[in-house]
């Protein structure tokens, strides 16, 4: 490589270093990010025409997105979306477009730094015993690859693709489940394995699951819920998050 190339993109590099105050929703700490990339934003935006592909694919690269620029493995799915919002307003805009209008990402942030307590685990008790969780980042990566790769042999069944991942998605938040004397770890068994105890779990007891699933997101949504020009819009972070 050429000296001056060399000395050049060290610059670059001392740019990128530079650190943005995050906080995390997990632990209520806070901590920092290197900015968000060109190539990241790239890698972002790549994902738009792979249909239901494309949506895990941009799951997964924004997971490792603030793995990655905040170094810390131990960070959960629900210290997402306050770390993208922050990425995204230092390297793009401060504003994003939303509907006819703009909103300002700090006033969605200020709606989350009041840090409502988010359930972060739970019991379900009955004839099968299960425990519930937040998935760590890394873990739910593992998840949205299984997925992946199950939806790429699926094909063009649409509805064979949504019932997958709808499964996949329970098993997320799945820890452990009890039966008698039988007690199941989740992480220490294969995915194909999960997928099919979820698969033959009873309705009530998978709908129970879902609702601890459905308060998080309902949480999330509350959040991305923003006044413009009179109406109530939610904020999608998706591609176009990414891209005005």
């Amino acid at each position: 490589m050429d000296d001056n190339v060399k000395s050049f993109l060290d610059k670059i590099q001392e740019i990128g270093d530079k650190k943005i105050k995050v906080d995390y929703l997990s632990t209520g700490k806070s901590g920092e990010s290197t900015p968000l990339t060109f190539k990241q934003q790239k890698d972002l935006i790549s994902t738009v025409a792979d249909g239901p592909v494309g949506a895990l694919k941009f799951q997964k690269i924004l997971n490792q997105i603030v793995l990655t620029n905040t170094g810390d493995s131990l960070l959960k799915s629900i210290d997402r979306l306050p770390i993208i919002l922050k990425l995204r307003a230092n390297a793009i805009n401060e504003t994003i477009k939303v509907g006819d209008g703009e909103v300002k990402i700090q006033s969605i942030l200020d709606k989350i730094s009041k840090k409502v307590k988010i359930k972060q685990s739970d019991a379900i008790l009955g004839d099968i015993q299960v425990s519930v969780e937040v998935p760590l980042l890394t873990y739910e990566n593992q998840i949205i690859q299984a997925t992946i790769d199950t939806l790429k042999k699926d094909g063009d069944e649409l509805g064979k693709s949504i019932g997958s991942i709808y499964t996949y998605e329970i098993v997320k938040y799945v820890k452990t489940l009890q039966f008698g004397e039988d007690f199941i770890t989740f992480n220490e068994i294969p995915i194909k394995d999960r997928v099919k105890i979820i698969d033959s779990l009873p309705i009530d007891l998978n709908k129970k699951i879902i609702d601890f699933i459905q308060n998080i997101k309902k949480m999330e949504n509350e959040w991305l819920t923003v006044e413009v020009n009179g109406e109530s819009k939610t904020l999608e972070i998706d591609v176009s998050f990414f891209d005005n």
